[in-house]
């Protein structure tokens, strides 16, 4: 799934969403740099990839940033 429908589905705001990194993750992911992934103009990092995954427990994966299709 990708990011931004995530949030929708979840009802998170960008600021909710990043609080939640945080208060899982301990790391503070800058406002600018989650409206990047979100809009697909740039893809986080590896540690940033573990984070949203385990974040949003599996949903949102590497695969949804890379367009990459399961069973193609």
């Amino acid at each position: 799934m990708k990011l931004q429908q995530y949030l929708k589905e979840n009802n998170y705001t960008q600021m909710s969403f990043i609080d939640q990194i945080e208060m899982a993750k301990g790391v503070r992911i800058p406002q600018g740099t989650l409206a990047k992934w979100i809009l697909g103009t740039r893809i986080p990092r590896h540690d940033e990839m573990v984070i949203l995954h385990d974040v949003t427990e599996g949903v949102v994966s590497p695969n949804d940033f890379y367009n990459i299709n399961k069973g193609q």
